[in-house]
C-alpha cells in the first residue's frame, strides 16, 4: 500500500516500487528461514567463505538464493549486488529501469546459532547501464556492470533494512523520510507502525554509545579517549553514557534510530578500513541515518560523509560513526582538539 502510494504520488516510479516490493517479498521468505532453521538443521558453518572473506553460515547461502531469485524475476533490477558474490550478478531479462539492488542476506549470521537479533540490508541505486549484448564477452559484460554498479551512497535511491528479532522489523527510506513496517503474521504483511522516523536529539536522546569495546585498545589514541570521555560524563559532565552493543549491523543501527546516541564504528591496526562493506550496509546505514535526522560521518576523524564515497570495487569496507547529530559534532569537536 506504501509503495503504491508513493508511486501515484510521483515520489518513487512504479519501477522501483515493484523492486522495493520484491526485497519485501525475499525478506518474508528470509523471516520464515530464520524462524525455523533449528529445526531445519540450518544452522552452523556452510564450510566456506564469501567474497569478503567472512566464513558462511548455512543460512547465509540459502538467503542469498532467495533474494537473488526474487529480484532477477521481479524484472526491475538491472544488476544485483550481494556480500555473498565474489561479482555482480548482470540480469539478462529487465523489463524495466534497471536498478542496482545491493544487499547483505543475512547480516549478523554468526549470531544465529544463540537466537540473537539478525537482519537483512539493501540499497537501491540508480540505474545504470549495463547493457546485455550477444556481442559481448563474459569480461566485457562483467566490466560493464562493474563500473555501473561502483556508485556513491548519493546515487542510492532507497536503502532500509529487515530486522528478525522479537518481530520482525522492515525499516525503509526512498529519500522522503523513514518508515516503520511490522510483520502481520495473520496477514502475511508489512503494516506501518511508524512515520518519519526522527533519530532522538537533546532531551529525547538516550546516552548510549556503541562499538566493539574489545577492540578499543587497537583503535587511534584519539578515538580511545573519546570513549573514556563519554564513559567520564561526556562533554556536558552528564552522566555518564550507557554501552550497548550487540554486534550485528541491522541491530545496532535499529537500536540507534530508535534511542539516539552515537554507534562507532571505526577501523582499527587490524582492519584499518573497518569491518563493514560500504556499498551494501554502509552506505544504506547513512541514508536512513541522514533521512531521520542524524549524522553518518567516515574516517579517522569523522569529517567525511559516507555517502559521498565512491567505492573502488564493489566490497570496499569503510569506518562510520552514526547517530544523533549532537552526538557525532561532539565527537568531530572531541577530534578537533587532538
Amino acid at each position: 500500500m506504501y509503495l503504491t502510494r508513493q508511486a501515484t504520488a510521483g515520489t518513487i516510479d512504479g519501477d522501483l516500487a515493484i523492486a522495493l516490493n520484491s526485497v519485501a517479498v525475499a525478506c518474508k521468505r528470509v523471516r520464515a528461514l530464520v524462524a525455523n532453521a533449528p529445526l531445519a538443521g540450518n544452522t552452523g558453518a556452510a564450510g566456506g567463505s564469501n567474497a569478503s572473506g567472512d566464513e558462511q553460515k548455512k543460512l547465509d547461502v540459502i538467503a542469498n538464493d532467495v533474494f537473488v531469485e526474487t529480484l532477477s524475476e521481479c524484472g526491475r533490477a538491472g544488476v544485483i549486488v550481494t556480500e555473498e558474490e565474489d561479482v555482480p550478478i548482470a540480469v539478462e531479462r529487465v523489463n524495466g529501469s534497471g536498478y542496482i539492488v545491493t544487499f547483505d542476506p543475512i547480516d549478523g549470521s554468526s549470531n544465529l546459532d544463540a537466537c540473537v537479533t539478525t537482519g537483512s540490508i539493501f540499497g537501491v541505486y540508480a540505474p545504470g547501464e549495463c547493457e546485455i549484448k550477444e556481442t559481448d564477452t563474459p569480461e566485457q559484460t562483467l566490466e560493464n556492470c562493474l563500473t555501473n554498479a561502483k556508485q556513491s551512497g548519493e546515487a542510492l535511491v532507497a536503502a532500509g533494512y529487515c530486522m528478525f528479532s522479537s518481530s520482525c522489523v522492515f525499516v525503509l527510506t526512498v529519500g522522503d523520510g523513514v518508515y516503520q513496517f511490522d510483520y502481520d503474521a495473520a496477514s502475511g504483511e508489512f503494516l506501518m507502525t511508524r512515520e518519519r522516523m526522527q533519530i532522538p536529539d537533546g532531551k529525547d536522546m538516550q546516552r548510549i554509545y556503541s562499538c566493539n569495546n574489545g577492540n578499543v585498545n587497537l583503535w587511534a589514541p584519539e578515538l580511545k579517549e573519546f570513549v573514556e570521555h563519554l564513559q567520564d560524563g561526556g562533554s556536558d559532565g552528564g552522566k555518564p553514557w550507557s554501552y550497548r552493543y550487540i554486534g550485528a549491523l541491522v541491530a545496532d543501527a535499529h537500536r540507534t534510530l530508535s534511542y539516539g546516541g552515537i554507534w562507532l564504528y571505526p577501523g582499527d591496526s587490524n582492519a584499518p578500513e573497518g569491518k563493514a562493506r560500504l556499498l551494501y550496509e554502509i552506505a544504506p546505514v547513512s541514508m536512513l541515518a541522514e533521512q531521520a535526522g542524524g549524522i553518518s560521518m567516515r574516517g579517522a576523524k569523522a569529517d567525511e560523509r559516507v555517502l559521498e564515497v565512491t567505492p573502488e570495487h564493489i566490497h570496499q569496507k569503510s569506518p562510520m560513526f552514526v547517530g544523533s547529530a549532537s552526538a557525532v559534532r561532539s565527537l568531530q569537536e572531541f577530534l578537533k582538539n587532538k
